[in-house]
């Protein structure tokens, strides 16, 4: 395991996306909306949303509003806004996505 590897679950936002450069690499944008907890004096749940790219063969499991893990490392790189030190941007680039099925996602019948 790499030092800086991180498995994340959560649920992919709808805004995916999907993109192939001259060289064939497809490549995914996304977002994966992580459970932080409640807030404790709303009682509201709380989100970190957390941005992420995917390449190849990484991208054929994403699918947006759907319950992922996504396996992969963390990239942060500094955005220039005009700002005298700029924007920390932190993103998770995907090596592996696995879809995670919940109980409204299976059929379950009395068949035999």
């Amino acid at each position: 395991m790499d030092i800086n590897q991180v498995t994340v679950t959560g649920r992919i936002m709808q805004n995916v996306t999907r993109t192939a450069d001259k060289n064939g690499v497809i490549s995914k944008l996304g977002t994966i909306g992580i459970y932080k907890g409640k807030d404790k004096q709303t009682s509201e749940p709380l989100y970190a949303n957390i941005p992420f790219v995917a390449y190849n063969t990484a991208t054929e499991f994403i699918k947006p509003n759907t319950k992922m893990m996504l396996v992969g490392r963390l990239n942060s790189y500094t955005k220039t806004d005009g700002s005298p030190y700029g924007k920390l941007v932190v993103q998770l680039q995907v090596n592996s996505a696995y879809p995670i099925a919940t109980s409204q996602d299976v059929n379950v019948s009395d068949a035999f």
